[in-house]
């Protein structure tokens, strides 16, 4: 499954969940799904900050990478220098 096809899986997941009709296993299948999303969060912004430093070190201003990245200058800077990844 390519990156386009997973994150359009990603976005149905609450959907599918609400779908479950027993509460106790809808509950459960919802908690298995925010603890794999923390797992993903914490993964990928181990790959976003030194791509982002990289970045910052081959010359890349903090607003030109805001531009591009949708944040703002301060989050840029933040996430380059390792703070709250």
């Amino acid at each position: 499954m390519d990156i386009p096809e997973t994150l359009t899986h990603l976005r149905k997941l609450p959907k599918s969940a609400a779908e479950e009709t027993d509460p106790l296993i809808r509950a459960r299948i919802v908690g298995e799904i925010l603890a794999a999303l923390a797992e993903v969060e914490d993964a990928l912004k181990a790959v976003r900050q030194p791509a982002v430093a990289e970045l910052r070190e081959q010359g890349h201003t903090v607003r030109a990478l805001a531009a591009e990245l949708g944040l703002s200058p301060a989050r840029v800077d933040q996430i380059a220098k390792g703070k709250r990844a």
